[in-house]
């Protein structure tokens, strides 16, 4: 979306976690506009694997079958995440679009086990 907002088009019917993801876009946003920054990055990454153990402690203490899978997806973003060195034009764009489709495709799949 743009500007870069979380909007009700992401509610996963769940307030902590939508809590996050609204987190999650403004921190891809500062760091959008302020790419030089280390601390940017690191303060996103760090709350990336706050969320996901969030999201991971959820699924699993509900015993949702896709836990699984889906933990593997986030494994693979932070291995991916954590390989940047430095941050451009495809940096912004795999992280934007990495959380829109992620939520959107996945994290949906999971609004029925946590609904508040």
């Amino acid at each position: 979306p743009s500007p870069f907002k979380w909007d009700a088009s992401f509610d996963v019917k769940n307030a902590n976690i939508n809590s996050q993801h609204q987190k999650l876009f403004d921190l891809i946003d500062a760091l959008d506009h302020n790419r030089t920054s280390a601390s940017h990055l690191k303060e996103l990454l760090d709350y990336v694997v706050l969320h996901f153990k969030t999201e991971e402690d959820a699924f699993t203490s509900k015993g949702w079958a896709g836990a699984d899978a889906h933990k593997a997806t986030h494994d693979k973003f932070v291995a991916d995440a954590l390989a940047v060195t430095s941050v451009g034009d495809d940096t912004i764009h795999f992280l934007k679009n990495w959380l829109v489709n992620h939520i959107k495709a996945s994290d949906f799949q999971y609004v029925d086990v946590l609904h508040d």
